[in-house]
């Protein structure tokens, strides 16, 4: 059955990780999407290749696409994009800003050819600002935006570390592609396409919503004197690491219960989340730990930051670290779900294909690559009963539909062969 945005064609100049993800969730939904590369292809089909041109990090990230590879600074690939344009009902990329308007590729001169247009263009820091001319990865957003220190992850120097997945590639690409819907949609009712903009920084700060966020009856309580002390820190000259423990004792004294049973712990052969938010589920994991009618934490009148309670939070926290570490991952998930606590082993990506959750789900789909073989990937990442999802096929190799696209667009033969003669084309 055809997905949802089946009939709508998408033309991608992505590279890593966000344009790319966004025209998997487009294809998923239905769409074609024409992958447009260098000559020599993206640069992250190389990324730990063991197979040429066909790295797993570049097929796990352009699985559902045609591929189209054409050298954009020869003037004639220009002109053969310019006439493929008016096939197309997106344009989306993620070039560094300044690299569409030297290319033609911006949207005034894509709008004036082709009006009903909707480009989706992804950045590093937005359209203004004095940081909008520069570039950035995802560690670069993640580090300006705090979402790095509230990962709290620090390398054995004390500099932040990377956080895996790229949060803010992922959640860019996802809000990109909901955008592109919403304005395929109002085209639709309306008329008019329309310029999307997105970017790494915007939504690195829209997942941090309440650490982002002011309000001033609680900021005068937590955020104000934190700043403070960062700013007495900074000033003494002391390490980024000891600035970020003095963010974590404002970050959660007086914001409720502590979190001893939203938490992850060590057991004998592995480890265990707890996830309770909710006063019943915490009272459930009391009664299994055995600190029903002890652990007060939820009654109105506690006070986490008075320092009796301090001293008796974590004399609970190592009474917990305690117990699960005499027991089996399975025996505490055994116990917590028969007391309805939200918990789970804390696993490793690699083992999740298989798992028998994930199979029984069909979370996995399964696809045939034309040069590395089979392959299972994860699939789309919703599912539609009147107009269901599919991932649709594994990644292009590079520059195999070149002449499929191009005959499409209603280029000759002629005009292909000369195109590939003159190294326009792969």
């Amino acid at each position: 059955m055809p997905g949802p945005l089946d009939g709508i064609r998408v033309l991608e100049f992505s590279q890593i990780v966000a344009a790319p993800f966004c025209g998997i969730l487009l294809s998923d939904l239905g769409a074609d999407v024409v992958k447009v590369e260098p000559v020599g292809g993206e640069g992250y089909r190389q990324s730990s290749a063991i197979v040429p041109h066909e790295g797993k990090r570049f097929q796990s990230l352009n699985r559902g696409k045609r591929a189209l590879s054409i050298d954009l600074q020869h003037p004639r690939g220009r002109e053969t994009i310019r006439r493929l344009l008016p096939q197309f009902d997106v344009v989306l990329h993620n070039f560094r800003p300044g690299v569409d308007e030297r290319l033609g590729l911006d949207y005034p001169t894509l709008a004036a050819l082709h009006p009903p247009l909707v480009y989706a263009a992804i950045t590093g820091f937005g359209t203004r600002g004095p940081l909008a001319p520069h570039g950035a990865t995802d560690l670069v957003a993640g580090a300006y935006s705090g979402l790095l220190a509230g990962d709290v992850s620090l390398d054995a120097a004390g500099a932040p570390k990377s956080m895996t997945p790229a949060s803010s590639d992922y959640m860019t690409a996802t809000a990109t592609a909901m955008a592109i819907c919403a304005a395929l949609y109002h085209r639709r009712e309306s008329g008019p396409g329309q310029r999307i903009d997105a970017s790494l920084l915007q939504s690195a700060l829209a997942i941090q919503d309440v650490y982002v966020m002011r309000e001033p009856v609680t900021d005068a309580i937590l955020r104000e004197p934190m700043l403070e002390q960062l700013d007495a820190l900074r000033a003494e000259g002391r390490p980024f690491a000891d600035q970020l423990e003095a963010r974590m004792t404002f970050r959660w004294a007086g914001a409720g219960p502590p979190r001893l049973y939203y938490a992850g712990y060590t057991c004998l052969d592995g480890a265990i989340v707890l996830g309770c938010l909710t006063k019943p589920t915490r009272a459930g994991a009391r009664r299994v730990l055995g600190l029903e009618g002890e652990d007060r934490s939820d009654d109105p009148d506690f006070d986490a930051r008075d320092p009796s309670n301090v001293a008796l939070i974590a004399d609970w926290k190592r009474r917990i670290e305690a117990q699960m570490r005499a027991r089996s991952v399975a025996d505490w998930i055994a116990d917590f779900e028969a007391a309805g606590v939200p918990c789970a082993p804390a696993q490793i990506p690699e083992e999740m294909s298989e798992d028998p959750h994930v199979k029984a789900a069909g979370f996995m789909a399964h696809l045939e690559h034309e040069i590395t073989g089979p392959q299972q990937v994860v699939g789309p990442i919703v599912e539609m009963s009147a107009t269901p999802l599919e991932a649709r096929r594994a990644a292009p190799a590079l520059g195999v539909h070149n002449d499929e696209i191009l005959l499409e667009a209603g280029l000759t033969s002629d005009e292909v062969a000369a195109l590939r003669t003159e190294g326009v084309i792969r």
